[in-house]
């Protein structure tokens, strides 16, 4: 693992999104962490950047001297041709478009999927890859 996907804890939209991921993602390239969680924290405090619970982060080449972290559209075409070769067609849409995009997903998603209480308990299978 490579590559950490930060996730909303709260939300069932990316707890689905991490269990779609999980399934597709067959070279075991990413992993997961909560955005509520300790690994997040150090690493956005890290690289300067402030916690926003409505954005998706990857954080490419995790514990290296080349980590870096992708925002919203970046991280989606850092993340979506790696599982679904299609994707591709996100490197040609301008990335204005694709981070408004993720925001304006970002603030109904709660809506539309709801919240759980409390972060969801990864499965056994899955906990090997979620980091905290």
């Amino acid at each position: 693992m490579r590559d950490v996907i930060l996730l909303d804890g709260t939300c069932i939209f990316c707890s689905r999104l991490a269990a779609f991921i999980f399934r597709r993602d067959r070279e075991q390239r990413f992993g997961f962490a909560n955005l509520q969680g300790a690994f997040a924290k150090e690493v956005l405090a890290r690289h300067g950047v402030m916690l926003d619970i409505d954005a998706i982060y990857l954080i490419a080449d995790a514990n290296t001297a080349q980590e870096q972290v992708l925002i919203d559209g970046q991280a989606g075409r850092a993340i979506w041709p790696r599982l679904i070769g299609v994707a591709v067609v996100l490197r040609f849409v301008p990335l204005p478009l694709l981070n408004l995009g993720y925001r304006m997903f970002a603030r109904v998603r709660y809506r539309l999927f709801g919240q759980y209480d409390q972060c969801r308990a990864p499965s056994a299978e899955e906990r090997a890859r979620f980091l905290d």
